[in-house]
């Protein structure tokens, strides 16, 4: 009896001791979410893509055209993918096809940016020769999307706050996320942080940068600033 009353002992402590240890790493404090619909508003206004080229299959010389529509990113917790539809015209040929991609979304610590990347999407042109389908090449579509979307993540909203302290002073509390998690969930991309507060402000967090070689005539080269415009280009 005494045996038994120490086991069933034994398991309580060490399902208390595994419950504590787990409440202890989880991050909570606050959570930012990214929704789907936002990330597929960001593609929409990137417009149509599309893609035109010469042919030439057994002989036949032709042109082709291709264009995307309907682009959008669905979320999911398993495995989150790209769907479009590809309206394609070979000379006289006309067709639709549904395209399903994959997609990775990370979210970089560091740089405190959630990165959205459509890694794969393929489809089909091929045309249509004495009844038969004859192919004529893949249009990677993830060429067209090498960069990925780039988001803030929530380390961006430190804050700080006054307080009126019993003397009439007033405390000012200085807030900053820590610890971030991301974590997939239907249809939305949930980022959990843990924060820390304290009455003094935080540190900034110092990035080294190396210096600037002198050249030989013994002057400082300082890099220049040059705008950047991004065109979408097409591929064809």
């Amino acid at each position: 009896m005494m045996n038994r009353s120490f086991i069933i002992l034994f398991f309580v402590l060490f399902y208390t001791i595994s419950f504590a240890q787990n409440q202890k790493n989880v991050i909570n404090d606050f959570s930012v979410v990214l929704h789907e619909e936002a990330i597929n508003k960001i593609i929409a206004a990137i417009g149509d893509i599309k893609g035109t080229n010469d042919y030439e299959v057994l002989l036949i010389t032709g042109k082709y055209h291709w264009t995307v529509q309907n682009p959008k990113i669905n979320i999911r917790p398993d495995s989150s993918d790209f769907t479009c539809d590809a309206l394609v015209n070979v000379g006289p040929f006309d067709y639709k096809t549904k395209v399903v991609g994959n997609v990775k979304i990370t979210y970089d610590n560091e740089k405190n940016l959630i990165f959205i990347q459509i890694s794969r999407a393929i489809f089909e042109l091929y045309t249509m020769l004495f009844n038969k389908k004859v192919h004529i090449k893949d249009i990677h579509l993830e060429d067209y999307f090498k960069e990925p979307f780039a988001f803030d993540g929530p380390k961006t909203m430190a804050t700080d706050m006054e307080f009126m302290m019993p003397d009439s002073t007033m405390k000012k509390i200085y807030v900053q996320p820590t610890s971030c998690k991301m974590e997939l969930k239907w249809k939305e991309i949930c980022t959990s942080c843990e924060i820390v507060a304290s009455d003094k402000p935080f540190k900034p967090v110092l990035k080294l940068v190396p210096p600037i070689e002198a050249t030989k005539t013994g002057t400082t080269s300082v890099p220049k600033t040059t705008p950047t415009s991004t065109t979408q280009a097409q591929k064809k």
